[in-house]
C-alpha cells in the first residue's frame, strides 16, 4: 500500500466507522472521535490501509489525517 492510496481511502473508511459506532457526522465540534478506536477498527477490518511507509510511522500520519477530517487538529 502506498501512502497516497491510503490517504485517499481514509475519508471513506472514516464514514464507514462513524456509521458503525453511530456517532454524529459531519463533525460538529461537540463530539470527540477516538483515533485509537478508529485505528483498531482499521487494523481489524481494513488492515491493508494501516500498512504504508511513512515518517515517523503509518499510525502517526493516519492520526494527522483523522484529526483534520474530524476537526480535532487542536489536539496536535
Amino acid at each position: 500500500m502506498k501512502k497516497g492510496e491510503a490517504e485517499k481511502m481514509i475519508p471513506h473508511l472514516l464514514d464507514k466507522w462513524v456509521a458503525e459506532i453511530k456517532a454524529p457526522w459531519p463533525p460538529d465540534g461537540l463530539h470527540h472521535y477516538s483515533f485509537g478506536s478508529f485505528w483498531t477498527w482499521m487494523e481489524n477490518y481494513h488492515h491493508l490501509y494501516t500498512q504504508f511507509r511513512a515518517v515517523p510511522n503509518a499510525r502517526y500520519v493516519a492520526e494527522m489525517w483523522f484529526d483534520k477530517l474530524t476537526k480535532q487538529t487542536w489536539r496536535n
